[in-house]
């Protein structure tokens, strides 16, 4: 039996919001490499929920997924 498998492609929107993060995230990356406090205040977050306001705090936007508005 085939199914019909609706596929959803990601938007020329969708594609830049899902560059920034990644841009956004290798940033918080170098900043955690040079600032050990924010490194444990990172490691100490129990959730996902508490990354993505750690990291809100500090300026980031990593907590959308592409598709979300």
């Amino acid at each position: 039996m085939i199914k019909n498998i609706a596929l959803k492609i990601m938007s020329e929107k969708d594609l830049n919001n899902f560059l920034r993060k990644i841009d956004n995230l290798n940033q918080i990356v170098e900043l955690i490499k040079n600032n050990p406090h924010k490194k444990t205040l990172l490691k100490n977050c129990k959730n996902h929920e508490e990354v993505i306001k750690l990291t809100s705090d500090w300026g980031f936007e990593i907590g959308k997924r592409w598709g979300e508005s």
